[in-house]
């Protein structure tokens, strides 16, 4: 009992501690890294934006924290596959490609329409083959899906502008497997037959 106890006091201050450092951290660059973040910086750029020194690990977790409060990023998606229908698509050209999700997202909205994301099934164990995979996109695209701290499980991005830009190119100029999920609708648009 005592040991539980002695325990109980000595993990208290650390739970302060941390409680402690997120405040501070909050307050020092908590709220613009979000501010960044909304302007469209990518994790690299908003290091370089900060004046208050901030570990890089710290601005992750919170640019990931403030992603998924958002709903920008999903860990899940928040309806079951089974009530989505499932269409196929044939390659297209990345304007034809561009244009189709664009009726897509028009149709039910940017919050309602996301992409597949495996990069960090990947980033975790094979860090070559995501360089390789994202060697398409421009350096400030790279930043962006380089710079997000993914789970290492297949997430789901919203489909704002800057992520359709991605996605279209990586499934045009890449073999990445991509799913598209438009809510409203209830549709799974499927390109290169991809299954996750």
């Amino acid at each position: 009992m005592e040991d539980s106890m002695d325990r109980q006091k000595e993990e208290l201050p650390k739970y302060f501690q941390e409680a402690l450092g997120d405040f501070v951290h909050d307050a020092a660059s908590g709220g613009a890294i979000r501010h960044l973040l909304d302007l469209g910086y990518t994790t690299d750029a908003i290091m370089q934006k900060l004046e208050f020194p901030t570990p890089r690990a710290r601005v992750e977790k919170t640019v990931y924290r403030y992603l998924t409060e958002r709903g920008i990023l999903m860990e899940e998606l928040p309806v079951s596959g089974t009530d989505m229908r499932s269409v196929s698509v044939d390659m297209r050209s990345e304007a034809e490609l561009c244009a189709l999700l664009r009726q897509y997202i028009e149709k039910n909205g940017e919050e309602n329409s996301y992409v597949s994301c495996p990069f960090g099934t990947i980033r975790r164990d094979r860090e070559r083959r995501l360089q390789k995979m994202l060697s398409c996109l421009t350096a400030r695209e790279r930043e962006y899906i380089t710079g997000i701290p993914w789970k290492p499980q297949v997430m789901y991005h919203r489909l704002n502008s800057r992520m359709l830009e991605i996605a279209v190119y990586l499934t045009t100029h890449s073999n990445v497997e991509m799913k598209f999920y438009f809510f409203k609708s209830k549709e799974t648009v499927v390109l290169n037959g991809s299954v996750y």
